[in-house]
Order: C-alpha cells, then structure tokens, then sequence
C-alpha cells in the first residue's frame, strides 16, 4: 500500500505541470540557463542578431535563436534559464528550486529532488494547486469551490460558489462574505478586531478601543478612539465635509479628499487640492508638491524634487556606506553615480551609469565599463531582455574590463581587441 501510494504520488507530481509541459514544450529539448554575470567567454558564434552560441571557461553554455527561444546554463552557480517567446514564457532553476511562467499560468517547486517537498501551479484566476511546505494539498477552481493558502496579498482562502461564500485572512485578520460584498464579518488581532456589515447599507468596526460606523457607504462614516493614547471622534459627509477632533490630531476636510487640513503634535499638511497642492511638514522632512509640474522633499538623508510628473526627477540619497545621486528624464536621459566613502572622510565614485535613448547607454564600476550604441530598453535591468530582445538593437558596444578593451560591431562581423596579455604585451 506504501509502495503504491508513492507511486501514485510521484505520477501526479510529474503531471501537475501538464500546462507547462505543454506552453513550453521546447524546455525539455533546450535545457536552461542563468540570470548571473557569466565568467569569460571563450568561444562566441554569432549570425547577426537571430543565432547565437558562446561557451565560458567554467563551463557555460548560451544558446538564443531569437526571438523564438534563449537559453543559458551556468554549472558554476548550478543555475539554469530558458526564455521561450518572451515574455509569453520562462523556466528558471536555480540548483533544486525552480519556477516557471506560461502566459497567465505559472508554478514552482521548492525541491525537485524531493517529492513530497512544496509545489505550486496555477492558471491564473481560474485554476490552482499544489502542496505547502507544511504538506497540505490543496486545489481550487475559481469561482466554484476551493482552498488557496496565499495568492496576491491574501491568505487562506475559501470559497464556494463565489461571490456566495468567500473567506480569506489578510495578516491575521479573518474576513468572511456571504454573496460578496454584502454581507461580511471581520474577526482578528487577538480578538480585539471586530466588524459585521451589509455593505452598502450598515457596517460597524470594533477594534480594541476605537468604534467605526458607515450608513450608506461611503456617504457617511463616523468612529469614536478611547484610551488615553489619542482619543477623541472623526465623521464625514461625502462629499461635503468631514472633521476629525482628537487629542493629538486636528483635521478639516472640506469636499474631501480634495479640501483638508490636519495638524498633530508633529506634523501639518494642507491639500488645496488634492493630488494637485499638498505640503507637509514635520521635524524630520518638508514636502511640496504641486502636481504635475513641481515637487520636492527634504529629509536629513533624502533631497528630491520633480517637474512635469513623471518626465523629470533628481534625487541624491545618503546611506550609511555612501551617496547615490540621479537625474532622469524620462524615458530619453538617465544619469546615476554611486559615491563610497573613503578611509579620510570623503567619498569616491564607484559606479555610473548614463543612457541617452535610444542612442546608448555607458556603465561603469571598479570592474570595467560597458557602452552600447543603441539602447530601446528603457528599463536598466532586464536580463530577459538583454537574452532576447537586446542584439536586435545593438549595432556596436565597447567593453573595458582587466586592463583590455573590446570593440564589438554589427553581431561580430568587425572586432578589435586591445590590451594586457598573459606576458604583459599589446595586442
């Protein structure tokens, strides 16, 4: 019977990836790959930007014939990758662990050598199953019955016949609907969270010593804060007006969320109006914001200002090891330096990176530098992207590293290398 069982419980977990299998049927014939820095290519053949095979001195293979699949294998890391179409598929392992996406279905597995080790596949949102690390199975199928243990920000959740019956729990706090969202009930913190509710109608909060109430939601809330810590009571007309009169914090709202002022023992703010106008200020940082056009922030370890929302921005950061300073307008200019303190006080950079799109992008670091003439990814790092889609626009690229220089262009066919050898001579 033992023997069976395993059996039986092997053969599911070798077909519980059957949507997988299927979408990305080329996996199984092109192997993997790696999203780490490989070591030293020494063995590259290109034919334009369509193939490419290149082979490292550890052992590393890279295999792309795109834009239809890309595959690299790094036995160093025990890493593997295989892009296939993408972004519509991907399979990553990395060791024992792997996790693979198709579309809107995707998985994982904890441990392949082990079969009773967690698992997880999904079409997303009709399908689910899979085993927790706990080894509890579980399976659901949307909207009819099941039982999911985390998905999106959610966890345990139950559900029959939605939107009939739904139970979940969001950071301890259980919330359970009859025919959601109508009639709910809300239980957690120990118990000292309460809440029942026949949505729009009537809802009522308890938690610990603060009482919330709406009457035809969102027309009119109210609640009442005991204690000692900051009590007092709030209410609000929407849209009209709303006012809150607390201990340590006062607030006027007028056509919220538009209108409003609210200061406390530390903090004032006005929005006039809100998202266009708004100002804060407390010991720790001051804030404008006049939206689009202008807004800054100040904090001991943070100064950054914006104009024409979200095309320009600048911003310089402190932290402990050093600075990091970077203007952007987006998406045709970035420009970032990373500053390390030094053993005087000062600070060196130790990393830059520019991109002028789509013409190219520069970085540089204590490793070397890099630069590519063109550059359409406006997002810094990808290495989906760069394993797929980059070549197709990478007319030349130089690279610096170890003392020797490297010129690239069109996919190879024009190379010129120069720099230290093993005996210390020019190339």
């Amino acid at each position: 019977m033992s023997t069976s069982g395993t059996t039986i419980d092997r053969g599911v977990r070798r077909c519980r990836f059957f949507l997988a299998g299927f979408l990305l049927l080329p996996l199984a014939l092109l192997g993997g790959g790696t999203n780490g820095t490989p070591d030293r290519v020494v063995w590259r053949l290109r034919v334009g930007p369509l193939f490419e095979y290149s082979r490292t001195h550890e052992g590393g293979t890279f295999w792309a014939l795109r834009p239809l699949v890309a595959r690299v294998n790094d036995p160093v890391s025990d890493a593997a990758v295989t892009d296939v179409v993408w972004p519509l598929g991907t399979y990553h392992r990395d060791r024992e662990q792997m996790w693979w996406r198709a579309a809107l279905a995707y998985g994982s597995d904890s441990n392949l050598a082990d079969d009773a080790g967690a698992w997880k596949a999904a079409l997303f949102p009709l399908y689910f199953q899979g085993r927790t690390r706990q080894g509890e199975d579980y399976w659901a199928l949307f909207p009819i019955y099941g039982h999911i243990p985390h998905v999106l920000l959610m966890e345990d959740i139950d559900f029959t016949l939605f939107p009939f019956y739904l139970n979940y729990e969001v950071k301890g706090v259980e919330r359970e609907y009859f025919l959601w969202p109508v009639f709910s009930r809300v239980a957690g913190d120990e118990g000292r969270l309460s809440s029942f509710g026949v949505f729009p109608l009537y809802g009522e909060v308890t938690r610990r010593e603060a009482k919330s109430q709406y009457l035809f939601w969102p027309f009119w809330t109210e609640a009442v804060y005991g204690g000692d810590r900051n009590p007092g009571e709030s209410w609000m007309v929407l849209p009209l007006y709303g006012e809150v009169r607390r201990e340590k914090e006062r607030q006027t709202m007028v056509l919220p969320p538009f209108f409003s002022h609210t200061k406390t023992d530390s903090a004032e703010r006005w929005r006039l109006p809100w998202p266009f106008v708004e100002t804060v200020r407390t010991p720790e940082q001051r804030k404008r914001s006049f939206w689009p056009f202008y807004g800054d922030v100040e904090r001991e370890d943070e100064r950054r200002w914006y104009a024409v929302w979200p095309l320009i921005e600048h911003f310089n950061l402190t932290s402990r090891g050093g600075r990091t300073e970077r203007s952007r307008f987006f998406p045709f200019y970035v420009d970032e330096t990373v500053y390390r303190k030094t053993a005087d006080g000062g600070e060196r950079a130790a990393g830059r990176y520019t991109r002028l799109w789509p013409f190219g992008v520069r970085e540089a670091s204590d490793a070397g530098s890099r630069l590519r003439v063109f550059e359409f990814n406006p997002i810094r790092h990808s290495g989906a992207i760069e394993r797929n889609w980059a070549p197709f626009w990478t007319l030349y690229e130089r690279t610096e590293r170890g003392g020797e220089v490297t010129h690239d262009a069109l996919w190879g066919l024009f190379q010129l290398r120069a720099g230290k050898t093993c005996g210390g001579t020019q190339e």
